[in-house]
């Protein structure tokens, strides 16, 4: 259908829809909007396209899309604050942290739009292991910019690490150590950080707390609806600015992110097959509380996601584990040359991105 946006109003695209600017000027989370290219919006995804003068607007709604329109802009006025600030740092780390349902990611796309549209050399981290981005769930990810994008989404990944789980408060150490990993990648750019939305319990302000204090950002970003974060601003020596949730933010129940990750999983376990892969040809890490490769209970290995890993620790592609032979391990997983290690993680999937579950530990 076509649609006519009024100036200065926003229009609230919500998926599955695709959308295409026939005329006018627009822009998304601080893009602009290319005149008939083609944006498609996912399930349990929203865009806002902004207009700044009238605007034609094609869209596809799927099933259960929607649109609405709203008077003015989504876009905190705090928002571009931390624009400024960040790029009066120019260099430098900037880790964004905030709850569930805040718009952490949105937040990161908005700076990382308005940074680039500054000349800016950027560098992103994508830590959010539950609704990942840049990688596959259970993994962090980290990209180069080369152009405005509509979600981080649509960030080519730079380097993956696999930690095999999407909730960060089973693998505390594996965060951080792989966070500090990639987050010291490059020192000319400046670094966004972006975290997952455990934030509001004990164990959780104690990792947000130990994992600032080992990325050493020069400044947190904490995106609140009211004090939740003064728990770990407070206890953080490290300079801190507040800004505000997103407007218009899409709430999503564990079932809507369960369906985004199983979409991530697929995005990357789509085309493969299974292969057996000798075991003296690869060493393969088993977390202490899964049960050895050679062991009655190798049984329960079955349907983990795996990593296949290179020389330097880097992942290569995510996999299926099939089963356990006695020299082998059969894997389905797209085509990847230069494994070097297998990497075992917590979570159960079918060969087509369904979650089965996760390895009661």
């Amino acid at each position: 259908m076509r649609y006519m946006l009024a100036p200065n109003n926003t229009l609230i695209v919500r998926g599955p829809a695709s959308l295409q600017l026939l005329d006018g000027e627009a822009l998304v989370l601080g893009a602009p909007l290319e005149q008939n290219r083609k944006l498609v919006v996912g399930p349990e995804k929203q865009l806002p396209v902004e207009a700044r003068s009238e605007v034609g607007l094609e869209i596809l709604l799927g099933k259960s899309g929607e649109i609405f329109e709203i008077e003015g802009s989504t876009i905190p006025a705090s928002w571009n604050t931390a624009v400024d600030a960040l790029a009066e740092m120019r260099q430098g780390k900037v880790m964004v942290i905030g709850t569930t349902d805040v718009g952490k990611s949105t937040l990161c796309t908005y700076l990382l739009n308005n940074l680039l549209h500054r000349g800016l050399s950027l560098y992103v981290v994508d830590a959010d292991i539950g609704q990942a981005d840049i990688g596959p769930p259970t993994t962090i990810g980290s990209s180069f910019p080369k152009g405005f994008v509509s979600s981080l989404v649509d960030l080519s990944p730079k380097a993956l690490i696999f930690v095999g789980h999407t909730s960060p408060s089973q693998v505390e150490t594996k965060m951080i150590e792989g966070i500090r990993r990639l987050s010291n990648h490059d020192q000319d750019s400046l670094t966004i950080i972006n975290t997952d939305g455990w934030v509001l319990d004990p164990e959780a302000i104690l990792y947000k707390i130990k994992l600032i204090a080992a990325i050493e950002p020069d400044l947190v970003l904490g995106i609140a609806t009211g004090t939740e974060l003064q728990p770990i601003l407070s206890k953080s020596r490290t300079r801190s600015m507040n800004v505000e949730a997103s407007k218009e933010v899409l709430a999503r129940s564990r079932s809507d992110r369960r369906e985004i990750r199983m979409g991530g999983y697929r995005r990357f376990l789509d085309g493969g097959r299974t292969r057996s892969i000798p075991l003296q040809k690869v060493n393969v890490r088993i977390p202490k509380r899964l049960p050895p490769l050679q062991s009655p209970k190798s049984r329960e290995l079955n349907n983990l996601i795996v990593g296949l890993l290179d020389d330097q620790g880097y992942l290569l592609q995510i996999g299926v584990l099939i089963d356990v032979g006695k020299d082998v391990l059969r894997v389905h997983s797209r085509c990847v040359d230069g494994v070097r290690e297998i990497e075992i993680g917590y979570v159960k999937l079918s060969t087509d991105g369904t979650e089965l579950g996760y390895f009661e530990m």
